[in-house]
């Protein structure tokens, strides 16, 4: 049988109405702040409304992911990250993979990714090979990245607004996370999830239990829900989805800013829902040179999440970031450039 989880309580997962962060009101702004902070720190998860990106927007994207994951297999194959030496990562990843992760299991999802195109001429490497690699964009849908770029600029907006309230939570200089995002590093992603039977073993998930390893995440979820949260006692808790909000998460990154006071938790898609589910996550992610380490000292260090996954980051020692996310790319996704670094040894 199919793991089980609870209905959402809304104190696990609260609203955060984004409204007053942009009356001009530093005092309500300030409200919003505090209440972010209250949030992430206790369960890493939340929703947010008035986000300021349009109806007609989220509906365009999901139109986008359907249109692309309903192409013939072989078509979207030839935008397979696995046949494209130099996608780092980009690209279509098909269901059932996974990279040299000997203890995971496989997900049943199928995406497409891609980050914006930095310049042909830009010197950041790794592993000897551009950052960005070649995106292969798939021939049979040649509007895709026009479609995709439309949603992403929309979003990455949103994320670098959110990455000031961020911090103003931690009572941080202004400009202080964001002097880690030195280039727009951010990704995009169009999800597919099969619907799962009752009576499926559970080997399979649409995404096995793991935690974001980005500073934090928005995602847009459609109408079918899936989406699944582990909380503090480790009862599995559903997030689903609520009309005029996205759901934004505590990734590792920031987990490792905060020494754990904010909570990078642990999360699963299981679709129960018999019908095809579609999600857009966008990725908040660090310029890949960053030299990731806490930027404060816990006061409660006993009240951290279990670090002990596959996709943890060490708050005891100072890491690089572009380092510690090809080791653990490698690891989840097939054909990716390995990095060898201490700091990201893991399962």
């Amino acid at each position: 049988m199919l793991p089980t989880a609870r209905k959402l309580a809304f104190t696990d997962v609260p609203v955060v109405d984004l409204a007053p962060a942009w009356s001009g009101d530093a005092g309500k702004r300030r409200a919003v702040a505090d209440e972010i902070a209250e949030v992430c720190g206790r369960v890493g998860f939340m929703y947010i409304r008035n986000h300021r990106i349009a109806d007609a927007d989220i509906a365009a994207i999901f139109k986008t992911a359907a249109d692309f994951h309903n192409l013939p297999l072989e078509a979207k194959m030839e935008s397979s990250m696995t046949r494209n030496a130099d996608a780092q990562g980009q690209g279509y990843l098909h269901g059932m993979t996974k990279g040299t992760g000997k203890n995971l299991s496989e997900n049943l999802q199928e995406a497409f990714q891609f980050r914006r195109p930095l310049r042909d001429d830009d010197p950041d490497l790794i592993a000897g090979k551009p950052l960005h690699g070649r995106i292969p964009w798939p021939k049979a849908m040649p509007d895709l990245k026009q479609r995709m770029m439309a949603y992403y600029d929309k979003v990455d907006a949103l994320g670098y607004e959110m990455l000031k309230l961020f911090e103003l939570a931690l009572d941080l200089p202004d400009g202080a996370l964001k002097a880690y995002f030195k280039k727009d590093m951010n990704s995009l992603r169009i999800l597919h999830y099969p619907p799962q039977r009752p009576d499926e073993d559970g080997m399979h998930l649409g995404a096995r239990a793991h935690t974001d390893t980005n500073a934090f995440t928005i995602l847009a979820q459609d109408s079918n829900g899936g989406l699944e949260i582990r909380n503090r006692e480790n009862e599995w808790v559903a997030v689903p989805p609520i009309d005029g909000t996205f759901v934004v998460n505590v990734g590792e990154v920031l987990k490792v800013w905060t020494d754990g006071i904010f909570s990078s938790t642990l999360h699963r898609v299981i679709n129960r829902s018999g019908r095809e589910r579609y999600s857009i996550p966008f990725f908040m992610y660090p310029s890949y040179d960053a030299l990731i380490k806490p930027l404060m000292k816990n006061p409660d260090p006993a009240n951290v999440a279990p670090e002990n996954l596959h996709t943890s980051m060490p708050r005891d020692r100072p890491f690089i970031y572009g380092e510690f996310k090809a080791q653990s790319t490698a690891r989840i996704m097939p054909g990716q450039v390995k990095v060898p670094d201490a700091a990201a040894a893991g399962t």
